[in-house]
């Protein structure tokens, strides 16, 4: 995965990197230890975070971005992306 790339995060509503995304998924959720941050709430019940790790969703550089460039948003109604996040979820569950 090219961490240096930038994606629409749907759970947020935002632009996003996506050694970003990788980095909310590991942060703690609910009570945390004093000084740490919490996983953001948009990421707690993210299913979209298999096709970002699988570069399956629309990107574009750091590079393009900046320069203007917006990726498209990622469907995730699509029977493909359904596959893959179904996929994911049967390994982690």
């Amino acid at each position: 995965m090219n961490k240096d790339r930038m994606f629409y995060c749907l759970p947020q509503q935002a632009y996003m990197r996506t050694d970003n995304c990788q980095k909310l998924r590991k942060r703690p959720t609910g009570k945390v230890p004093a000084g740490a941050q919490p996983k953001l709430r948009a990421c707690e019940g993210c299913t979209m975070y298999p096709l970002v790790d699988k570069d399956k969703v629309p990107t574009v550089t750091l590079t393009e971005y900046l320069g203007g460039q917006k990726p498209e948003i990622a469907n995730l109604h699509s029977a493909t992306n359904k596959k893959l996040i179904q996929a994911h979820l049967k390994e982690a569950g």
